[in-house]
């Protein structure tokens, strides 16, 4: 797995997420004990993970991640990766493989389709493809607030984690199978469970006006994907240093910056702690992600930190994707 390869799939991942947190909100864990209402949620996970609007927007989402990292590959072709002969990933462009104008060619033709396959979707979604591009260009191009703490992290976390989770949240309200079929099926399972439940009528009108923005989900999640790119940027220390790109990692210094994503991940983990309580998969993936820092942080060089974004980008994918398929 290459780094690039990672910034490609974590997208898709938050796009998963943002999708189907609607299904680990307290109103759907309430019911989680039932076995009937499990095999519910699994027929929901596939219905809308697999419908036509999802596998439409998964093209889209990953065509628009394909831009980005080539926009990447680009900009730090002329500078940063010049001084990364160390690392597993090689720039295309330093390494001969690849020419400057094909690889942008690659990218314009990327981003023209993202967002003409996300207008297929809904103007608001091709709306949120094409502000990914924005932060995209002005994080790795110009502005190039990749080289500008803290915006970096900022930039990166909405890049990659912010906007592909309200992209997926938005196709799961727009879609027929995905928080209508939801709404139908919870209350009429809510309603024979607990008919005189008074919370009831608020469950419904929560669903039907699709106000059931998984706001904690949302912002825990953030926040873990911004501690990642302490150790994202940390790994890239020496070339940006060299190259003169003032990182997060070069403003604070590995150890301080690696400290900081600590702080992140737990502020995502006290958001996220109800759910770490219900799902003790989540709590292990959750802890040893922790460790994975600790571990890096010890010792920050190189080697050890190529092999926590390893780790940690795996298990981040797991750790989620264990999470929407909790019923499973």
């Amino acid at each position: 797995m290459t780094l690039q390869g990672v910034f490609v799939l974590i997208p898709l991942a938050y796009f998963l997420i943002g999708g189907l947190s609607t299904l680990a909100s307290p109103a759907f864990f309430s019911l989680s004990p039932f076995c009937f209402f499990r095999q519910l949620a699994k027929f929901l996970i596939f219905t809308f993970t697999l419908s036509f609007p999802s596998l439409i927007s998964y093209l889209a989402v990953f065509l628009a991640s394909l831009s980005g990292c080539n926009v990447n590959t680009y900009a730090d072709s002329r500078e940063s990766d010049k001084y990364a002969y160390w690392k597993d990933y090689h720039n295309p462009i330093v390494e001969g493989v690849a020419s400057p104008k094909s690889i942008i060619h690659l990218s314009a033709a990327s981003a023209v389709l993202s967002v003409i396959v996300g207008f297929m979707i809904s103007s608001i979604f091709a709306l949120i493809i094409l502000l990914g591009h924005f932060f995209s260009l002005t994080y790795s191009y110009k502005p190039r607030l990749k080289g500008k703490a803290p915006l970096d992290i900022i930039w990166n976390t909405i890049g990659l984690a912010t906007l592909p989770f309200i992209a997926g949240h938005i196709v799961y309200l727009e879609s027929p199978e995905g928080l209508s079929l939801s709404t139908l099926s919870l209350s009429v399972i809510y309603s024979a469970l607990y008919p005189s439940d008074l919370h009831f009528n608020v469950l419904i009108m929560t669903y039907v006006t699709g106000k059931s923005f998984p706001l904690n989900f949302f912002l825990g999640s953030n926040l873990i994907g911004a501690a990642f790119y302490t150790v994202t940027v940390a790994l890239d220390y020496e070339p940006d240093k060299s190259s003169g790109l003032r990182t997060l990692a070069v403003s604070l210094g590995k150890k301080h910056c690696l400290s900081f994503g600590i702080i992140l991940a737990l502020m995502g983990g006290i958001v996220l702690f109800d759910m770490m309580l219900s799902n003790i998969k989540f709590a292990l993936a959750f802890s040893s992600f922790l460790l994975i820092f600790a571990w890096a942080l010890l010792n920050p060089n190189r080697r050890r930190l190529w092999a926590s974004v390893k780790l940690i980008a795996l298990l981040l994918l797991v750790c989620f994707l264990s999470e929407v398929l909790m019923f499973l």
